[in-house]
């Protein structure tokens, strides 16, 4: 089932109509969200809030194109927004200082998927606040975060239905009565899971099904890869209102996401004459 805020009807993407080579498009919605992740993690932001930003820019991206709108002042109007919808407050500056860092300093950063950036010290690669980047980025994201809610059409009460949501009733329900599975091993599982998850945000699967799939999904690849099992036979996903299919098809999804690996910034905008 398609999400009900943004529907993929189209067979072309906005950047795809511009000639943006499909490879491309998601390396680069994968770099925007390694950067709303780690954004959101140097400045202590609740989990949802960064979920809620990724789930904004992804959205944002299937109405126009990175040839028009740089991810790199996309991203920080994605988070700058996600934190008034989530009340999760954060001064404006400390969104640009941090992207900057992120931005300017991406050379540092490992070629794996994670990188640890909890100890990092900020003092060293602060903005001015009197230069003239630090005060366009500041209009930008101004203007951006509004240009944000229009596109997803300011339907903002849906945006943070998001499958974290669903993930420890889901588990709750299928493991509790069962002796067979002791806590431990739950507890592994439900960590797995909620990884998987987060690294759901870095595709477009947040915009293509419905939350409690992506749940469900999300459980029984932890579920295969812990040797947990969960037979198709059983019908267990017929619980949550699942298809089979879409579990597959969400898997596979996830799976392809760790081939590719982390991402870099791309320059594709197309510069105004």
């Amino acid at each position: 089932m398609m999400n009900d805020i943004v529907l993929i009807d189209k067979k072309k993407t906005p950047s795809e109509e511009k000639n943006i080579d499909k490879s491309d498009e998601i390396k680069l919605r994968i770099y925007g969200c390694q950067l709303l992740q780690e954004a959101g993690i140097i400045l202590k932001l609740k989990a949802v809030t960064i979920v809620t930003s990724q789930v904004l820019f992804h959205r944002f991206y299937f109405k126009k194109s990175f040839t028009d709108f740089d991810v790199n002042i996309i991203a920080p109007s994605a988070l700058y927004l996600s934190c008034k919808l989530e009340e999760d407050f954060c001064r404006i500056y400390k969104i640009i200082n941090t992207f900057h860092f992120l931005c300017k300093y991406e050379h540092i950063k490992s070629k794996h998927l994670y990188f640890d950036i909890k100890n990092l010290n900020m003092e060293h690669f602060r903005i001015n606040i009197e230069s003239e980047e630090y005060k366009n980025m500041k209009v930008d994201i101004y203007t951006y975060e509004l240009l944000i809610l229009k596109e997803i059409g300011f339907l903002v009460h849906k945006i943070n239905q998001h499958p974290h949501s669903f993930l420890l009733p889901y588990i709750y329900s299928l493991f509790n009565n069962l002796n067979t599975i002791d806590k431990d091993l739950t507890k592994k599982l439900a960590q797995m899971s909620w990884g998987f998850l987060n690294d759901s945000m870095r595709t477009t699967l947040c915009c293509e099904y419905q939350p409690r799939c992506i749940a469900v999904a999300s459980i029984f690849l932890a579920a295969y890869k812990l040797n947990i099992p969960l037979m198709k036979n059983t019908n267990w996903f017929k619980l949550f209102d699942v298809d089979y299919e879409d579990i597959k098809k969400i898997c596979i999804r996830i799976l392809e996401l760790y081939k590719i690996g982390r991402c870099h910034y791309i320059d594709v905008v197309v510069k105004k004459k």
